[in-house]
């Protein structure tokens, strides 16, 4: 797996863009090609977010917490 970061997300959606417009993949594929990009720029929010709010916190055990409380479950309210 390549590591990914905003800017070759970005490089990969002009790439496509570039191939859709030489005509080398259908629009289709260049449709479902972008909905992947956004769903992973999606993933990096949550990380960002994530590690904003964990850098706020000031518990030393932040990270643990905020950890917990990913893995509860929807029903569990402890």
């Amino acid at each position: 797996m390549i590591p990914v970061n905003t800017k070759s997300l970005f490089a990969h959606l002009c790439m496509q863009m570039e191939k859709l417009d030489k005509g080398e993949i259908d629009a289709s594929t260049a449709s479902a090609q972008a909905k992947l990009v956004g769903q992973c720029n999606n993933l990096l929010n949550y990380e960002l977010k994530r590690a904003f709010i964990v850098d706020q916190l000031e518990s030393k055990n932040a990270k643990q917490v905020i950890r917990e409380i990913e893995y509860k479950t929807f029903d569990s309210l402890s």
